[in-house]
């Protein structure tokens, strides 16, 4: 394969390189557009002269690159709803946005559950009689008593709109960020009992696969199901995750199953698969057999994300699979990479911001991996039963998606299961039937005519699915975890892995070179991420609620100091990523002190105690912690301090009586709370 002989990828990079551009470094749209234009009419010209003398040369390809980049970073200032002038930013200032106000929004979606909230995504219609528009997330505290919001529902409450919070810790998940490409940039928490319900809801084709999806799991209840068995069928069946168990989740995460929980390409690939076969006696019309199935399995794939509820993710695996079906259809390698690229090129059109979905980025790179390495590995080897073809296809096509996806799972989640080709070669030759089955029992149960031998038999087959991915699961040894992986190291594994697939396909000593010089490469970049490591050296103080948390880190070792205890979860929570970013070793928690001397600063810990007079210590930085009872004026004026620290285990009230005397006397103020952890290099 020559990559660049396929049509479109020229055209798909370069808005690919526009969207980054556009998302990193805004500029005014107007600006882009008169860029585009005479980017458009410098390539009018370019072909007029090249038509004349049939030659296309270096500025013609450059031309043409230029206008995609500048289409990419159009359509990133298109799509923001920021530029919209009735979008709620633009129409309140954000000293007035914190206020309490009327707000009128209706449900879009519903989101995955925490322990404490239910969330969904709502779209604001008015705020204070003024119509606007934007999408927010709404938070409803959990009881046991109050219902799940229906989509499309309208609601009225009288509330504040707050920025979505930003990781208090270093290197914790940025939820903030994450919304930020979903285009949300603030949330609304509401108890149950202040939600005004108008009773005329929002109809759309949203609230319609909503309605038919509660209707179906109505139905499902109705028989012998498990409340685990029905959350995996709608897990992979109706594409919603929402009621899957934490346990559950984690399991199949740990055996690398996780993709099997998520309508994606995955399952809309053995879909499509599985309708060929189905609708092959529709070949005997000879001169129309195969434009006839190709037409009615594109709409039953459609068919079928509309019964998963045109998630986003099922909306990217049916538009990706339905343009593969198409270059099937022409039965041309060329045209499947060309159909995949032009279904990219459409989605991203449609939203530019799902170059930064991780499902997006996975599923792409895992159907391009089956296409182009699976075919690599297949002729290695070439079994003669039919058990053995089968299970062959499926090893190979199970190695050359996880090869294909491995760099940037190890980028994104830094941990790999090693057996994750068990679990996938004990169940993805049977998906094809479980899904199939299990689109059956949705429909039978759906009609009330699903037999509840089949229903039992179905949970049987489900239960050991779960068995299968448990046990795998297990096996602790087998999963590694927290492994450090920087952005230069993802760039150089695809630059090994491609050239060792070009390798095994055709070898030569010039791709013998190049493996040669990536595996050196990756070496001294790993000798030398290793001596940067060393050589990080910072004190952190934490933001813990209710508990004081001093980190040191040294010869990648971080000691924590905390009050109390700390949970094991909490732990996990606090200190993963960090230590994961910085290829620390969490040792151990030892009791805090009163004073600690670290880089030439002394610090002195202020605790409930409220004892500060401790002699001959000269403080440059005080951690007030457990919310002391003190005159923090005379403490200044007594100590003399540089610095003054306020962490999570002081009430917020305390807080801010400090924080303002320290603007009197002109001393800086760190409450964690709203400035994330003190780190001290």
């Amino acid at each position: 394969m020559r990559l660049l002989n396929i049509p479109f990828l020229i055209i798909v990079a370069s808005t690919l390189l526009g969207i980054l551009l556009g998302y990193y470094f805004p500029t005014e749209i107007y600006i882009l557009f008169i860029s585009f234009f005479s980017a458009i009419i410098l390539l009018s010209i370019l072909w007029y002269r090249s038509k004349k003398i049939f030659r296309k040369g270096f500025s013609f390809s450059m031309a043409t690159i230029l206008i995609f980049i500048t289409f990419g970073a159009i359509l990133v200032q298109i799509h923001n709803p920021k530029n919209d002038a009735n979008h709620y930013t633009n129409l309140f200032t954000k000293e007035n946005l914190v206020k309490e106000k009327g707000i009128q929004f209706y449900i879009k979606e519903r989101l995955k559950p925490t322990a404490y909230y239910y969330k969904y995504v709502v779209s604001i219609i008015i705020i204070d009689s003024t119509i606007t528009k934007g999408n927010v997330l709404l938070q409803i505290p959990k009881d046991n008593t109050q219902n799940i919001l229906d989509v499309g529902g309208i609601y009225t409450s009288y509330t504040k709109l707050r920025p979505i919070p930003q990781p208090l810790n270093p290197e914790q998940f940025d939820y903030a960020r994450y919304l930020s490409t979903q285009y949300i940039f603030h949330q609304i928490t509401i108890t149950p009992d202040k939600l005004i319900d108008h009773h005329n809801p929002k109809k759309s084709i949203y609230r319609l696969t909503d309605q038919i999806r509660k209707h179906i799991n109505y139905r499902l209840s109705q028989y012998p199901f498990t409340s685990e068995q029905l959350a995996i069928i709608n897990a992979l069946i109706l594409g919603q995750r929402q009621d899957l168990s934490q346990e559950t989740f984690s399991e199949y995460r740990d055996a690398g199953a996780i993709h099997i929980l998520a309508v994606s390409g995955l399952h809309v690939g053995i879909l499509l698969i599985l309708l060929n076969i189905l609708l092959k006696p529709l070949l005997r019309f000879r001169k129309h057999g195969k434009l006839i199935i190709l037409i009615l399995s594109i709409i039953l794939l459609w068919c079928f994300a509309f019964m998963a509820g045109l998630s986003s993710s099922v909306l990217r695996a049916v538009t990706m699979f339905t343009f593969v079906a198409i270059g099937m259809h022409i039965r041309s390698k060329t045209s499947t990479y060309n159909a995949l690229l032009i279904s990219m090129f459409l989605l991203l059109c449609w939203d530019p911001l799902l170059l930064f979905s991780v499902g997006f980025q996975l599923s792409y790179l895992a159907v391009f991996a089956i296409i182009w390495i699976q075919p690599i590995f297949a002729k290695r080897y070439e079994p003669k039963g039919y058990i053995d073809k089968k299970l062959w296809d499926t090893f190979t096509v199970t190695i050359a998606a996880q090869l294909g996806i491995l760099p940037l799972s190890l980028f994104y989640f830094h941990q790999f299961p090693i057996l994750f080709f068990i679990s996938n070669l004990l169940i993805i030759p049977f998906l094809g039937g479980i899904l199939g089955i299990g689109i059956i029992v949705v429909i039978g149960a759906t009609l009330g005519l699903l037999p509840d031998f089949l229903a039992i038999t179905y949970g049987s087959i489900i239960d050991t699915m779960n068995t299968i991915v448990g046990w795998v699961a297990h096996q602790n040894s087998f999963i590694i975890t927290k492994i450090p992986f920087s952005g230069i190291l993802l760039l150089l594994l695809y630059f090994l892995l491609i050239t060792s697939m070009l390798a095994i396909k055709k070898f030569s000593y010039q791709r013998l070179y190049e493996i040669g010089f990536g595996f050196v490469l990756l070496f001294c970049i790993l000798i030398y991420e290793k001596n940067q490591y060393k050589k990080t050296e910072e004190l952190i103080i934490f933001h813990h609620q209710r508990n004081t948390a001093l980190g040191v880190l040294e010869n990648q070792k971080l000691n924590i100091y905390s009050k109390d205890s700390i949970p094991d979860k909490t732990k996990n929570f606090l200190f993963d990523e960090y230590c994961i970013t910085n290829n620390a070793e969490y040792t151990t928690t030892q009791p805090l002190k009163n004073s600690y001397q670290y880089k030439e600063k002394n610090i002195l810990i202020i605790d409930s105690s409220g004892i500060y007079n401790i002699p001959k210590l000269k403080p440059d930085i005080i951690l007030l912690s457990n919310s002391p009872k003190i005159h923090l004026d005379r403490v200044i004026n007594s100590l003399q301090p540089k610095q003054i620290i306020a962490d999570g285990s002081n009430y917020k009230s305390f807080m801010h009586r400090w924080e303002l005397t320290c603007i009197q006397k002109n001393i800086p103020f760190h409450r964690t709370d709203k400035k994330g952890a003190y780190i001290l290099k």
